[in-house]
């Protein structure tokens, strides 16, 4: 009985560890499933689903789609997780990402030493934004032509920046692995220096504005004093229009300005030979006006004289029609 027993086992090892075997484990601890173990800690030439499942309902395995990409899925109810918030991992590579959702840990009591961020605005105005394309280096031949047709698209005008380019300028948003030799970009880093350099940005702009407004309300006020102040001495200076109309046939209007202070003033009409036809006494000061009647003339030119305080100030000519 002994001896059967023993050669039941015996064929038994013999059975697991042949070259048909469906389920091997070599002397490193690789295990392999239908495959040599050689190459793998764990070989599989079917899928992993949950519990008494099958497809839609598989975990890890060939993309169902029909292409032989392996893939890891959730459950048909779309209900997976790797990880948790209180067991995660540490790092995680891949050349695309797509999501519904990206929801980043910044619960304030995970923080500690808060500081305000320096010159913003001066960080931002030196970050040049680049278009540019990757270097292709895919080597997955499993992948459908609609699958490499979208990763060349992926490749392509992309908008972004250049790490070290950023690292001299924004040196915490820009990450260098030593072991990989390669620079990151952490691009949320740059959402709180844009919201600052907005503030930095509308604060100039308020000053500006506060500086125009005053600008112009002391010009305006000294536009108004200049005006005033013009006024004044134009009134203080003693000036003969040209009469209105002219040429006249009924009557005509004569201006004229007459000194604050002045005692005597008079407006003079003369023929061409210089002999004096008429005088108006100007009583006042400030501006005056004087009409002429047609009727009081012969047709012909005339000339009109302001003088103020035995002073000739001005002569002009007028021309009266029949």
């Amino acid at each position: 009985m002994k001896k059967n027993s023993t050669f039941l086992i015996l064929c038994f090892i013999a059975l697991t560890f042949g070259a048909n075997a469906q389920l091997k484990v070599n002397s490193s601890g690789k295990v392999g499933i239908g495959l040599d173990p050689d190459a793998y800690n764990l070989s599989l030439t079917s899928a992993i689903f949950k519990a008494g499942g099958g497809y839609p309902d598989l975990i890890a395995g060939p993309n169902p789609g029909g292409t032989q990409a392996r893939a890891i899925y959730p459950t048909v109810t779309n209900n997976g997780m790797l990880g948790a918030s209180t067991n995660v991992f540490s790092s995680v590579y891949a050349t695309t990402h797509y999501g519904t959702l990206v929801a980043l840990g910044s619960d304030k009591r995970l923080k500690e030493n808060f500081r305000t961020i320096e010159k913003p605005l001066d960080k931002i105005l030196q970050i040049s934004g680049q278009k540019y394309d990757f270097i292709s280096n895919r080597t997955d031949s499993f992948k459908s032509e609609n699958e490499k047709k979208r990763e060349t698209r992926i490749e392509k005008d992309r908008l972004g920046f250049i790490a070290q380019d950023l690292q001299k300028i924004l040196p915490e948003a820009v990450f260098y692995f030593e072991d990989e030799d390669r620079y990151y970009i952490e691009y949320n880093a740059l959402i709180p220096v844009i919201v600052e350099a907005m503030k930095e940005q509308q604060a100039q702009i308020e000053e500006l504005k506060s500086i125009i407004a005053n600008y112009c309300e002391t010009n305006l006020k000294s536009a108004a004093l200049i005006t005033s102040t013009t006024e004044t001495m134009i009134e203080d200076v003693a000036r003969l229009d040209q009469n209105i109309p002219n040429p006249f046939n009924k009557e005509t209007r004569i201006g004229c300005v007459i000194p604050k202070g002045s005692t005597s003033s008079f407006l003079y009409v003369y023929n061409m030979n210089g002999a004096q036809l008429q005088q108006y006494n100007i009583a006042g000061t400030g501006q005056q006006t004087i009409t002429i009647s047609g009727n009081s003339l012969e047709p012909g030119m005339y000339l009109y004289a302001l003088v103020v305080d035995g002073k000739e100030v001005d002569t002009k000519r007028m021309i009266l029609t029949k």
